[in-house]
């Protein structure tokens, strides 16, 4: 029996993907001894996040957008209720079921945290160990951690192209929307389904020891006790029902939070070699956005929880969740590259640091496509003093990634609008009511204190100079000192790390100075939008231009569009200088920009640069870019624009280039000939040209390869929007003087013919007379 299901299994695996679905639906299904299942079940798995594009599933590659019917099949068989979740309990039934998973597949930092024995107790029952060698080899999962495992990683696989994941909506992202909904539900009344009280395999935690050696990237101020209740031997039984109750939450948070959060080391030396192969890719960011914004919304309810058999869980949920996010945060912000895709970070970040904003959110906004990036923006939750202590326990998380995104500034392009309205969000977030203050007064008393505010101070700190009060709005701040102080060491374990104030006065000297920078681009931005504006007035002034515009053929949706942009930049740049002046209380009336304006490059010079351990892997990666980016590729394969019919454009180019390569020779002759026939081979052909394209070696480097293309026939002009319509309206008026199809076309040429040869003989005319 195992050898025919064996035997079906593969070949499954050659059918086409819908049938294969089907096929492996009805295996899981029918009545099949689990032994069966058992063995096929880790193939199973290992096929669907394969890397290989023949033997993967294209989780990352199929959308909604591109293959409907592909995406719905694979969504109802991973679906959190579907036929893989229904053989992972089917196999649940036999306790003692452990699948081995390799610790070298899983990421750096956790494989460290593992054999140094300082995880959490989620792994406990999970560690196997080499006796000969008494260290960690594997981890021993049951079907269900062994499948969410698989999942998690094969967002981190780096050996995946990056390319491949430019498909935001993927089945991929999907899944794991459709999963934190499902397992890790916000309403405290909606339980995990289906129930499965037949598997009792997860041992119950006991209280963690607190020791000497703090948990890596887990510090203790973060601990809780057990999440199920507490250790004396009586209750027992009560512990190991109360996690049965919660243990597949309790995997898909942990797992996520440890694989999806995970750090790749880093050297200075080799900022470059890491950004090509360890460089988390934008749908990892993304993806990591969505669940710090559930996590948020899972957490917010762990003090309503009816049943109370998710309270500890939900509680501890946001602690780990901030705890890892932050050193996951701070290591994209060193190196992530020096582009508008930035902005990715920025919103995971200010999502990390504003929970009040998802206390009911909705993850719908991001499961499904063309949702608005920033529907969370009519949020009616607001900063209050309830959110004190989360700020106190998070206190690095603001002020220490401050000061490493504000530089990041210093090298953009503030004139273009993507860069603009990155500035404008950080300007309005820090700008939140509270929010500043909280932060200031805490970091305050933690000055005031006295205590060197380096990676040894102990929470035991002296408290000789903190009998003044620190109190805001109402609010006692004096009870979250200690908090933050301790917050700063925990979550700073570098061995070199000092805590650089937000407010001191070098840091209120390069506030100023960058203010003034924003004034300067603000200015140039106006500048470009007079500039741009007359420079679409020309186009469409005088009697030629009139009929450009009559004909559509004059200035594109895209300009109009770049037009609107720059015309929102100097609001965002003011509305900017109007949130840093009050974030770090400047005389924003006093300000005036110098007549010389400062060169880009010698910010480098800047006192507070010079001064801080902002690191100088950052400073020499950002550079400023040119604000002129021009298209060096292949011109017919630019990408289509709006105004362009999408099939029509890619016929057009299959036939131009079946004609080139037909008749490239006599192209090439004709373009060369100084005859009347060589001078309308100019009129109609492209010239030669020569472009350039990024190539990958064997080493994943990028190399600019350049090609020249010779005289070549393009169609392309004849897929806009405006000479279909035009071509339709003309063969509509040929219809009412009762012309036929044939007669039309043959006109068309006959006057094309005329208008190219009569060009062609005046500029020979030309050319003779010169």
């Amino acid at each position: 029996m195992a050898h025919d299901i064996m035997s079906q299994f593969y070949t499954c695996l050659n059918l086409p993907l819908q049938e294969r679905l089907l096929e492996f639906t009805r295996i899981i299904d029918q009545s099949t001894p689990n032994k069966d299942l058992q063995a096929v079940f880790p193939q199973l798995i290992s096929n669907i996040f394969s890397n290989s594009y023949n033997n993967g599933w294209g989780l990352r590659t199929i959308t909604y957008e591109n293959n409907r019917y592909e995406f719905e099949a694979l969504i109802r068989f991973l679906e959190p209720q579907g036929p893989l979740f229904r053989l992972c309990y089917k196999l649940l039934s036999d306790s003692q079921l452990k699948y081995d998973l390799p610790l070298n597949v899983l990421p750096l930092d956790l494989q460290m945290t593992l054999e140094r024995g300082r995880c959490s107790q989620f792994y406990a029952d999970m560690l196997q160990t080499d006796l000969h060698a008494m260290n960690i080899v594997a981890l021993a999962l049951n079907p269900f951690d062994y499948y969410i495992f698989n999942f998690a990683l094969y967002l981190i696989n780096n050996n995946q192209s990056k390319s491949t994941w430019e498909n935001w909506n993927s089945v991929y992202f999907a899944l794991a929307c459709d999963y934190l909904v499902h397992f890790l539900p916000s309403n405290p009344n909606v339980a995990v389904l289906p129930h499965i009280p037949h598997y009792a395999g997860k041992v119950p935690m006991v209280a963690p020891l607190q020791t000497a050696n703090r948990p890596l990237y887990s510090p203790s101020l973060l601990l809780l006790p057990d999440l199920a209740g507490t250790s004396i031997p009586n209750q027992h039984a009560s512990q190991t029902q109360s996690r049965n109750e919660v243990w597949r939450s309790e995997t898909v948070l942990q797992v996520f939070i440890d694989v999806w959060m995970s750090v790749e080391q880093y050297s200075t030396r080799n900022i470059d070699m890491y950004q090509r192969n360890y460089s988390t890719s934008p749908v990892r960011v993304r993806t990591v956005r969505v669940l710090v914004k559930h996590l948020h919304s899972f957490s917010a309810k762990h003090d309503c929880d009816l049943a109370m058999s998710s309270s500890a869980l939900r509680k501890y949920a946001r602690q780990i969740m901030c705890a890892r996010a932050y050193h996951y945060i701070k290591n994209l912000v060193m190196t992530w590259p020096l582009d508008a895709s930035f902005r990715l970070v920025m919103e995971l970040w200010l999502s990390l640091i504003q929970p009040w904003r998802y206390v009911d959110n909705n993850i719908n906004q991001d499961r499904f496509p063309g949702s608005n990036e920033n529907q969370e923006e009519g949020n009616t939750y607001t900063l209050d003093s309830s959110y004190a202590q989360f700020i106190a326990e998070n206190f690095p998380s603001y002020t220490h990634i401050f000061q490493l995104v504000l530089p990041r500034f210093i090298r953009l392009d503030l004139t273009a609008y993507k860069n603009a309205i990155m500035l404008f969000r950080l300007g309005k977030v820090f700008s939140q009511q509270h929010l500043v203050p909280i932060l200031r007064n805490l970091e305050k008393a933690i000055v005031d204190s006295g205590t060197n505010l380096n990676h040894s101070m102990e929470p035991s700190h002296n408290n000789s100079t903190l009998d003044q009060s620190y109190i805001y709005n109402g609010l006692n701040l004096h009870k979250w000192v200690s908090i933050a102080k301790q917050a700063i060491s925990e979550l700073n374990l570098s061995a070199n790390f000092e805590y650089q104030p937000l407010w001191s006065e070098s840091m209120r000297q390069y506030a100023l100075e960058f203010v003034m920078k924003v004034l300067s681009a603000k200015s140039s931005a106006e500048k470009n939008v007079e500039e741009f504006s007359k420079k679409l007035n020309t186009q469409n002034q005088g009697f030629w231009g009139s009929i450009k515009h009559w004909l559509m053929i004059g200035t594109s949706d895209e300009d109009e569009q770049f037009l609107e942009e720059c015309k929102k930049v100097p609001n965002y740049l003011n509305m900017s200088v109007h949130y840093i002046s009050n974030i770090f209380d400047l005389n924003e009336a006093s300000i005036q920009l110098p007549e010389q304006v400062i060169e880009e490059n010698s910010t480098e010079d800047s006192s507070y640069i010079n001064s801080t351990s902002f690191p100088s892997l950052v400073t020499n990666k950002l550079r400023n870019k040119s604000a002129v980016v021009h298209y060096m590729g292949d011109p017919d394969l630019m990408p289509i624009a709006s105004y362009e019919s999408t099939i029509l454009v890619r016929m057009l180019y299959q036939i131009a280039s079946r004609l080139n390569e037909t008749y490239e020779e006599q192209f090439t002759s004709l373009w060369n000939r100084y005859d009347l026939w060589g001078f309308a081979a100019r009129e109609i052909l492209q010239a030669p040209c020569t472009i350039q394209t990024y190539v990958k070696n064997a080493g994943n480097h990028q190399n600019v390869v350049r090609r020249n293309l010779p005289a070549r026939l393009s169609l392309r002009r004849l897929g806009s929007h405006a000479f279909i319509i035009w071509i339709t309206i003309g063969y509509v008026i040929s219809r009412m003087f009762s012309y036929g199809s044939f007669f039309y076309i043959f006109l068309l040429l006959i006057m094309w013919t005329i208008f190219i040869l009569m060009k062609a003989s005046l500029k020979m005319m030309k050319v003779l007379n010169q």
